[in-house]
């Protein structure tokens, strides 16, 4: 994959000598059309990785939908407290990615059938969008279908799954691609954390080891089902055009590749072996549990 500072700096190099080797008066309009064309086909490269991601990335509905299927029990703690939104009121950054985590907190609740904080959780959502200046991806008529809807949790599932992709779509359509990609982070790292989260509170008391093995060893697999989603959105943040928080949240993330990278080779290894004493466990992930939960809490606070 091209990387978008790369193609800028030969795309620019290109136009430098062009500039300097051509004689007359048209020389610096020639130079400066090889610029802005050069610019225009970065950016176009990075709105396709931008789609690309979104389209592999799983909607802020899958992964709680997941869990829900495993036969996990609801907990209310885990999800991102609605208080702290009063947090994000001065930063778009902090709006966004907190976004992306209220969105998947929605998934969570709908999964669980906890409707009425689902609609609380859209509503702080539509306040967040506004915030970043997307309010129309949260218009009255989605959230009267929301609150039509919350008998039927598929329909929450698809319509908060909606809501996002318009987000998307209109922060693509202004250019805003750093926004893009903190919602789309947000929104998986919340993924991860519930998921890590269910494994890490599980009552270690209340069933023997090779029994709760068993029962945790779905949830396991989740979460290591989140590696190359991991991928997607590290590679596409280290395509865009860096400030401080983009730099923090590569930094961040990349430790967490790393960790998946280390963690994951001997787990790889025994899949492919086919070994049938192999079973998926919690001590696998330890290293990887601590890093999401860290992570998340710097989020969220």
């Amino acid at each position: 994959m091209i990387n978008y500072k790369q193609t800028i700096n030969l795309c620019f190099a290109i136009a430098l000598t062009v500039f300097i080797c051509s004689c007359g008066g048209n020389s610096k309009k020639v130079a400066a059309e090889i610029e802005a064309e050069a610019f225009e086909e970065a950016e176009n490269q990075l709105i396709e990785e931008i789609d690309k991601v979104v389209h592999d990335m799983p909607p802020p509905s899958e992964v709680p939908y997941l869990l829900q299927a495993t036969g996990s029990d609801f907990n209310a703690e885990l999800i991102n407290d609605l208080n702290n939104v009063t947090k994000y009121e001065n930063s778009t950054d902090k709006a966004a990615m907190n976004l992306g985590a209220y969105a998947t907190d929605i998934g969570y609740l709908s999964a669980y059938d906890q409707v009425q904080d689902a609609l609380k959780y859209m509503e702080t959502c539509q306040k967040l969008a506004d915030q970043i200046g997307i309010a129309s991806a949260f218009e009255l008529e989605l959230m009267e279908r929301f609150e039509r809807n919350l008998g039927n949790r598929d329909s929450l599932a698809n319509l908060i799954n909606y809501a996002m992709d318009v987000a998307e779509e209109k922060l693509e359509a202004t250019d805003r691609l750093q926004t893009i990609a903190l919602v789309l982070s947000g929104s998986y790292i919340e993924g991860l954390y519930l998921s890590v989260m269910v494994i890490d509170t599980y009552p270690e008391d209340l069933l023997p080891e090779a029994s709760r093995n068993l029962i945790l060893e779905p949830l396991v697999k989740i979460i290591i089902d989140q590696k190359e989603p991991l991928n997607d959105v590290v590679r596409l943040l280290k395509d865009l055009k860096s400030d401080d928080t983009i730099a923090n949240v590569v930094a961040e993330f990349d430790i967490l590749r790393v960790l998946y990278q280390e963690d994951l080779a001997e787990i790889d290894k025994k899949i492919a072996e086919g070994d049938p004493n192999f079973m998926l466990n919690r001590d696998m992930l330890v290293d990887i549990i601590s890093e999401v939960k860290r992570i998340r809490n710097e989020m969220v606070k």
